[in-house]
């Protein structure tokens, strides 16, 4: 192409920037921006079932303009969806993190356009749209199993909720440790059941009052998980109701390490000085946890760690008996709150409960 006037060149660049979907609207455009979707421009919701009431699109903005928005919109409407940048010392740990976090109801069955636009007061820095396919009518099949060898795509086989996340022998592992870094998996019809993975130790932060940690650092198998409650922030932050999540917590130097057991609310269980535990890192352990009722207002959680190389322990090392009129049900979650830790394969099956539902 030959290039005669610096006003053709102008128009040649406008050209370029938008096969490149950053779109330069002024000459001396603003300084470089830059988009990064964690997992792809293509992704896929509900193809083994739903695990929780959201979808999460997540992902990381560069620039070095200061003062910058970012929104998104759905399909073919003209509403601006704000989000919100980290770090926020909560679900987004670094500068430019976002969490697009999508109610499943405001999805269409199939292609879902997603358009995610970077501005600068009135000019568009950058923008990229991500393609959702979303799936409502399948049912997370149970038992389950996962084994991370077969697995090229992370969500193939879980949601991620939170968290840059990738495969990494013998499993999956947390790129950066942060505030609940989460993978769900499971839907609303899972009530009585058992999961287990393993789970090596790699670093934490300690464990101090105030962000990031909130005086807790920890690796956790959360069940009856429903996604995230609504509140009034972007993402939502307000974690429960669920059924419980059960606690691995670690300590300066990894000792008095112990297990607690809690739903956020009303039902707070943790095991004490005796039980206290030493771990090693960068070796493997196995984790179990059990949820069943054990009648219409009694719910029985169980939990257990120990090392992979040996046999597996017939107590359990910790359990739970919530009393509540609700009857919850849901998915479960891995969760790695301010630990680098790599789980391994992960194992589900029901079990036999003797309740009526």
């Amino acid at each position: 192409m030959k290039i005669k006037t610096l006003k053709n060149y102008f128009h040649l660049l406008i050209w370029i920037s938008t096969l490149t979907n950053c779109q330069y609207l002024k000459k001396d455009s603003s300084p470089e921006t830059n988009i990064h979707i964690w997992y792809g421009m293509e992704q896929y919701f509900g193809k083994n079932g739903n695990a929780q009431r959201q979808i999460n699109i997540l992902g990381n903005i560069h620039s070095k303009s200061k003062g910058i928005k970012a929104y998104y919109t759905l399909n073919d409407s003209k509403i601006k969806n704000y989000l919100t940048l980290g770090c926020d010392l909560h679900r987004l740990a670094k500068n430019g993190d976002f969490n697009i976090e999508i109610e499943r109801e405001l999805l269409k069955y199939g292609k879902n356009e997603v358009h995610l636009y970077i501005s600068l007061e009135d000019t568009i820095l950058c923008n990229t749209d991500i393609n959702v396919y979303y799936k409502d009518n399948r049912k997370w099949p149970l038992p389950y199993c996962v084994n991370w060898q077969e697995v090229n795509n992370i969500q193939d086989v879980v949601e991620i909720v939170d968290g840059e996340w990738e495969l990494a022998d013998p499993g999956i592992r947390t790129k950066y440790e942060y505030y609940d870094r989460i993978l769900a998996f499971g839907d609303s019809s899972w009530r009585n059941y058992e999961v287990q993975t393993t789970v090596i130790f790699h670093g934490y932060t300690p464990p101090r009052k105030g962000p990031p940690t909130y005086n807790i650092s920890h690796i956790a198998i959360a069940t009856r998980w429903p996604g995230h409650d609504f509140d009034s922030l972007q993402p939502n932050r307000k974690w429960y109701p669920l059924g419980a999540t059960s606690e691995f917590r670690i300590t300066d130097q990894y000792d008095s390490c112990r297990w607690r057991i809690f739903d956020g609310e009303n039902f707070y269980k943790e095991q004490s000085l005796p039980d206290f535990r030493q771990i090693q890192p960068e070796v493997e352990y196995k984790i179990k946890h059990r949820v069943e009722d054990l009648s219409e207002m009694e719910t029985l959680y169980s939990v257990k760690l120990w090392e992979a190389s040996k046999n597996e322990p017939s107590e359990w090392d910790f359990q739970a008996i919530e009393i509540s009129k609700k009857r919850e049900s849901g998915s479960a979650c891995l969760i790695a709150h301010n630990t680098n830790v790599t789980f391994g394969n992960i194992s589900v099956v029901s079990v036999n409960c003797h309740v009526p539902e």
